[in-house]
């Protein structure tokens, strides 16, 4: 197998099928909070500080304080000696309720949307390297609701369970350790410390390692889910198979991938100061645009809550739809790596699985 040519193939799937883009571009959205993009880390370490650095206007930022102080002493002194009448408190009560069932209908479509552009992407890539045909973007929507995108769900919380139950075992044993250290139950030492801490460490290290060899994996199950057609734990096995026994290939592939993710953590920290410009015409345009929905928010809100309240909820509910549209070149680099890195492993596991054929055409054939 030839990772430099897998690169360069990859590297012209993605500047000659821009279909992919869109496709790339949910991703970018859909896992902009996760691990693993470099571009991803430095978007958003670019994004708090210009957030922290850009002055607020006077008047909202004394209203942001009068609400944050409103708030502490909400939660510090009890709803009755808050100047917030209980007409208000309640219907904040019930906004804060909406915002929250609202997230979380968006966040179950962003995961749907990441799935199936995860199916789409790794479909449409082996689509054109079999038969050299390019696919639409509503071919790629089409392929890529099927139940290949709900097994990538399944196989990628499968994955996630060692640091999920890490987790939880962190959280009971630490709630256990203070009931136990507050009805004196429980005396520490010296030396019983240190091998908490200890133990602590050991699990961690465990975690993280066993959590990035599964991610490794987790490039070959997939594949082999969307493109074999394979349910979870067929796709488990097979994947595991091939990984085994390929694991030099994919090893060097593994290395290779590591070094440019490297490299583009630094290039994309050069992109996004160079783009800066860009993202501030971005900035004015998603000011210009989210200002629509915000007065509409606050002349609804104004109708149960004072005015302070209903601007801060009204930016609130808007702020999605605003960083989206005013960082949306950063995310448009996130994308194009997301398809580059999909391209690069689905390529890989063609490789790969062409490869005892390969070696079948290569060996002599005995007289």
């Amino acid at each position: 197998m030839d990772p430099v040519k897998i690169l360069k193939r990859a590297w012209h799937i993605l500047w000659s099928y821009r279909a992919l883009w869109v496709f790339g571009l949910i991703l970018a959205l859909a896992t902009a909070g996760s691990t693993g993009g470099g571009s991803n880390s430095g978007t958003r370490y670019s994004v708090d500080n210009e957030n922290q650095q850009m002055p607020l206007p006077q008047d909202l930022e004394q209203g942001m304080q009068e609400f944050t102080q409103e708030m502490e002493r909400l939660f510090n002194e009890g709803p009755h000696d808050v100047d917030i009448p209980r007409e208000e408190l309640v219907a904040l009560i019930w906004i804060a309720v909406a915002f929250t069932l609202i997230m979380i209908v968006l966040g179950i479509i962003v995961a749907i949307g990441r799935y199936v552009s995860e199916t789409a992407v790794i479909r449409m890539v082996d689509e054109y390297e079999s038969t050299d045909t390019k696919m639409t973007v509503r071919q790629g929507f089409r392929i890529g609701w099927s139940r290949a995108s709900w097994r990538l769900f399944l196989i990628n919380l499968i994955i996630s369970l060692p640091a999920i139950l890490l987790m939880l075992v962190l959280l009971f044993a630490g709630v256990g350790i203070f009931f136990a250290v507050e009805n004196g139950n429980l005396e520490f030492t010296a030396f019983s410390v240190i091998a908490m801490i200890g133990v602590v460490f050991l699990l961690i290290f465990v975690v993280v390692v066993l959590t990035i060899i599964l991610h490794l994996l987790r490039h070959f199950f997939w594949r082999v889910c969307v493109l074999e057609g394979l349910s979870v734990r067929e796709s488990l096995n097979r994947g595991w198979g091939l990984v085994r026994e390929n694991w030099k290939n994919v090893g060097l592939m593994w290395l290779v991938m590591i070094g440019l993710g490297i490299v583009w953590a630094v290039v994309s920290v050069i992109l996004v100061i160079v783009t800066i410009p860009v993202v501030a015409v971005t900035f004015i345009i998603a000011v210009l645009i989210a200002a629509v929905p915000v007065l509409l928010l606050v002349g609804f809100f104004s109708l149960f809550l004072s005015n302070v309240l209903a601007w801060v909820l009204g930016i609130i509910f808007v702020l999605p739809l605003f960083f989206t549209i005013a960082f949306s070149p950063w995310v448009l680099l996130g994308s194009w790596q997301a398809v580059f890195t999909s391209t690069v492993w689905t390529l890989t596991y063609r490789e790969i699985k062409a490869l005892p054929a390969v070696v079948a055409m290569e060996e002599p054939v005995s007289s």
